[in-house]
């Protein structure tokens, strides 16, 4: 529950509370009537736009037909919350199968128009010709359709609701300055679609500037937009901290092609929970200087979870008895699936060693960067028969 959100908690008894965070308050009759009279007026709100019977809520969006009801599968309480966002009914009766029939057409299956109108009921107001249409048009220009528009649209459906000229053309044509296709700008809206409705390209284009003024070139922020686009929406001031905190704390120049990968870790997570997870490594005796060449190398390790890192250092360190300074350097090692990778290798290398079964001895770090079918090639299929067990083991483990 977000904190200071009000609930309005209707007991058995009949008796109305109200709670605030975890604070309750008995309601007074004068306060019950209020609530109740707005609850009823939103209950009749609701039938004039949806019908309840036996087959549940059903979706009055047929004016010329009023018998005629497309079917939504809402309960009661999302049909109510539905239709208080939405100002006028008239508009719904007015546009209501229009919009429905357009979704269908675009790709949007039952399911989903629920899901879409149950976010945003007010897309079924909307004229399909003078709204829903240029805004979708904007998308199928860029190659985006089908499954994949329906997706982009169900994760941001803010995006009808936004102005086509003040948000979403200028946000659309700033990627495409940046990114110079429109296949580039399609693989950024598909990752991160809420960017075309967020801020009207306006924070973009703050972060370009930031990032070209600090010596970053177009290329090197193409391609590194297109891999992590969340960096688009950071705020300015907090971004040019962050890069002048990567050169100087982290010993990170702007020319190296670590760079922004640096800056975009630190700026996707608040400082404390970065500060969280540096922590846990200096736990395991990782000294500053260990963490500082871990993210330099792999930034990435810092995106794990807590209880990602914790596990994975207790393997290395206590069982393998890797030391800080080498995991440090060879931080990969941090990013590979314990269960499927590190320990059914490591368990395989090891007997394999210990038993003498190879000539030529590889070390740790070489076998687990190796592909799978080298590793299997090297150290399980030539000792199949020797080690039927483990063999057996090796191949559920990963999957095979």
């Amino acid at each position: 529950m977000v904190k200071g959100s009000l609930q309005i908690l209707i007991r058995g008894s009949g008796k109305l509370e109200t709670r605030r965070g975890n604070e309750k308050k008995s309601i007074n009759p004068g306060e019950r009537s209020t609530i109740l009279a707005f609850k009823s007026r939103m209950l009749v709100k609701a039938r004039a736009i949806f019908k309840v019977d036996s087959n549940g809520i059903l979706f009055r969006y047929s004016t010329a037909a009023p018998k005629t009801h497309f079917s939504l599968g809402l309960s009661k309480e999302e049909a109510i919350s539905s239709s208080a966002k939405v100002g006028s009914p008239e508009k719904i009766f007015k546009n209501s199968d229009l919009s429905v029939n357009f979704l269908k057409q675009t790709g949007f299956n039952d399911t989903q128009i629920k899901i879409l109108v149950s976010k945003s009921p007010e897309v079924l107001c909307y004229d399909v010709e003078k709204t829903l249409k240029p805004k979708l048009q904007c998308l199928s220009e860029l190659g985006l359709s089908g499954s994949d528009l329906v997706k982009v649209l169900l994760r941001d459906w803010k995006f009808f609701s936004r102005g086509l000229d003040t948000h979403i053309r200028p946000a659309i044509n700033c990627l495409r300055n940046l990114l110079g296709s429109d296949e580039d700008v399609a693989k950024v809206i598909k990752r991160t679609s809420w960017l075309i409705t967020y801020n009207g390209g306006t924070t973009m284009q703050y972060c370009l500037n930031a990032l070209r003024s600090f010596g970053c070139s177009n290329d090197k922020i193409k391609n590194f937009v297109i891999t992590c686009p969340k960096i688009l929406k950071i705020n300015s001031k907090r971004l040019e901290e962050m890069l002048h905190r990567v050169e100087k704390e982290v010993g990170v120049s702007p020319d190296s092609a670590m760079f922004l990968h640096i800056v975009g870790v630190l700026t996707c997570f608040n400082e404390a929970n970065v500060d969280t997870k540096f922590a846990i490594f200096r736990s395991f005796g990782w000294s500053d200087k260990d963490i500082l060449t871990m993210l330099q190398k792999l930034p990435y390790c810092v995106g794990l979870s807590e209880a990602r890192i914790q596990t994975t250092l207790t393997f290395l360190m206590k069982e393998v008895r890797c030391t800080s300074i080498y995991l440090a350097s060879h931080p990969s090692l941090l990013a590979y699936s314990l269960e499927k990778r590190i320990i059914p290798r490591y368990e395989m290398w090891k007997l394999v060693n210990e038993k003498n079964l190879i000539k030529t001895r590889h070390g740790f770090y070489t076998v687990m960067i190796w592909p799978e079918s080298k590793f299997l090639e090297k150290y399980v299929l030539p000792f199949k028969a020797e080690l039927p067990d483990l063999y057996d083991l090796y191949i559920k483990r990963i999957g095979k």
